[in-house]
């Protein structure tokens, strides 16, 4: 929120505030709201000069302020707190549920706390039943990446691949969290292939702490690279997205790189004859095995 928004809120949160404090001295008022002496005085220099349409004396507010001390007369249309949509009141109740849904048992005082709230927002929304956001990670797998992470130790893990299609268990390291186009990423190093992987938070089904540890800084810092060649024979948004094309040369072979076969066999597989795989020659041959697969068993139906 930029600063011009910042100020039309406090002044609009102003006005009943001192309808309720009148005569509070200045530097009360100002450590309120979070403000310089300074800044209040302008604020209020700036109510003065507010009021209904007419902005004669008779319509502005009537504020008194020079003394130190804040009274303000005349400002009965600006009387009440602000209020919220209803598109931001289920915005906060669907906050204070993920919020809830992290905290941990010993601390009660927070949860009755937020259920309070919850209640008031409830009613005032006219929300007949209780707002929830499920999230799309479990707090086991999130609350275990961030102790793995403050502790540098190890994290067993049962993570869906969609390279391989299947679920493996193996132990990684956690380094890092980060987001990528709408998705939370762990960058870990995994003692299973030796190697630095970047996993997708939403398709790890299970994390558990685990006793392996190792030095990170220590290990090799970027995987080996598969190098492969294509010849793009129909150019498309989905192939140029697909590998990472700016410009679709057809009919000309292109040399590419990837840090998993897997990848750019399912990649070639998905491209649905635009793209045609040149080498290497054992991955040329896993796509022909599958793709005659496949025409074998619509053949057969």
């Amino acid at each position: 929120m930029s600063a011009p928004l910042l100020r039309t809120a406090r002044l609009l949160d102003l006005v009943p505030y001192l309808n309720t404090h009148q005569g509070i001295a200045l530097k009360e008022l100002a450590a309120h709201f979070d403000v310089t002496p300074a800044q209040m005085s302008a604020d209020l220099t700036t109510l003065w000069m507010c009021g209904l349409p007419g902005y004669t004396p008779l319509e502005l507010m009537d504020l008194e302020f020079e003394s130190g001390y804040v009274t303000i007369r005349n400002a009965t249309t600006l009387a009440k707190p602000r209020t919220i949509t209803f598109q931001e009141g289920i915005a906060l109740l669907l906050g204070l549920d993920s919020i809830a849904t992290t905290l941990p048992d010993d601390r009660p005082d927070l949860i009755d706390a937020i259920n309070s709230l919850r209640q008031r927002l409830t009613k005032l929304l006219g929300v007949p039943v209780k707002v929830s956001v499920v999230p799309i990670t479990s707090t086991e797998v999130t609350n275990a990446i961030a102790k793995a992470l403050t502790c540098n130790g190890g994290l067993l893990i049962k993570y869906h691949s969609l390279y391989k299609d299947e679920v493996s268990e193996r132990t990684v390291i956690p380094v890092d969290l980060y987001q990528s186009n709408g998705h939370q990423y762990l960058k870990a190093f995994c003692l299973t292939s030796r190697d630095y992987r970047q996993f997708r938070i939403d398709r790890i089904a299970s994390a558990k702490n685990s006793t392996e540890s190792a030095d990170v800084s220590e290990q090799k810092m970027d995987p080996e690279k598969i190098s492969y060649t294509i010849t793009v024979q129909k150019s498309s948004r989905d192939v140029a997205e697909r590998f990472a094309i700016a410009d679709l040369p057809v009919g000309q072979s292109l040399e590419l790189s990837s840090f998993s076969g897997q990848w750019i066999e399912r990649s070639v597989m998905a491209a649905g004859g635009t793209v045609v795989l040149n080498s290497p020659s054992d991955i040329r041959e896993a796509v022909r095995n599958k793709a005659q697969l496949m025409f074998n068993r619509y053949k057969d139906a």
